[in-house]
């Protein structure tokens, strides 16, 4: 935290998702952390560009099955809906352009029942998954890996208190 001599406050920068724990803390004004707009420290913008990157096509996905790496990850990374259609009605908000492939919980629900997606992905290489998983598995790791290093490309925002 460091003090900031154009206003009254600090401005503090939350490098990682997760949690931030202030104790005794006196806020003068507004305070303004996160909003409608994002997750994670993301905005829509942000995470729209990360998944439009991935495919490198400018289209948002080139095949139906990346949505599960995307739902593995934006579910636990940006605190999206663990209900596959949630997430798709969610996804249809963000500002993708034209897709070739739709984000449809039809296309994916199988992937995202699996047993490795109910495991934080952040642990991904303590998942072990079973022998009809494994595929399944190693697509999926590579998508959040890919859409990880775009989202780290972005500027996180500041949060001024």
């Amino acid at each position: 935290m460091e003090k900031n001599d154009n206003n009254d406050g600090f401005t503090i920068n939350v490098n990682s998702p997760g949690n931030f724990i202030a104790k005794e803390i006196t806020f003068k004004g507004t305070v303004n952390i996160g909003g409608s707009t994002e997750q994670g420290g993301y905005t829509d913008e942000q995470i729209a560009q990360a998944i439009i990157a991935i495919n490198g096509t400018g289209k948002a996905l080139n095949s139906k099955q990346k949505w599960a790496g995307v739902y593995w990850c934006l579910r636990w990374y940006c605190n999206y809906p663990s209900n596959v259609t949630d997430f798709c009605e969610k996804i249809s908000e963000l500002p993708l352009g034209d897709s070739e492939f739709k984000c449809d919980p039809n296309n994916f629900r199988r992937i995202a029942s699996m047993s490795f997606m109910n495991e934080n992905p952040r642990y991904m290489d303590k998942i072990k998954p079973s022998n009809s998983e494994k595929e399944y598995f190693i697509q999926c790791r590579e998508v959040v890996l890919a859409l990880l290093a775009e989202l780290g490309k972005a500027v996180l925002p500041k949060v001024k208190i």
